[in-house]
């Protein structure tokens, strides 16, 4: 994004309602992809705090996926705003969306 548009969407990322900073927003998603992967190649699913039961043991949880989902929809969403504000602030044009 940041090589096409300019707009690095990194420091939008703090999730202040999950008390997340961005760094922490940013492993969390790289974290997601980890799995993602493993399932599309049929790999164990690596051991995360969100990917774990109580006891320890490894798979998704309905808690896991909850999270994931809102953490996707407010990336997409904070996303969204800051490539916004930077079309308009770069391009003095307000963007139709």
């Amino acid at each position: 994004m940041f090589q096409y548009t300019g707009y690095d969407p990194i420091n939008d990322w703090v999730w202040s309602k999950r008390s997340m900073n961005a760094l922490a927003t940013r492993q969390m998603l790289n974290d997601i992809l980890q799995v993602k992967h493993s399932f599309a190649h049929g790999f164990p699913i690596p051991a995360f705090s969100w990917t774990q039961t109580p006891t320890g043991k490894v798979r998704l949880t309905a808690k896991g996926i909850k999270n994931v989902d809102a953490l996707l929809q407010y990336l997409v969403a904070v996303t969204d705003l800051g490539m916004k504000q930077n079309i308009q602030i770069i391009y003095s044009i307000v963007a139709p969306w």
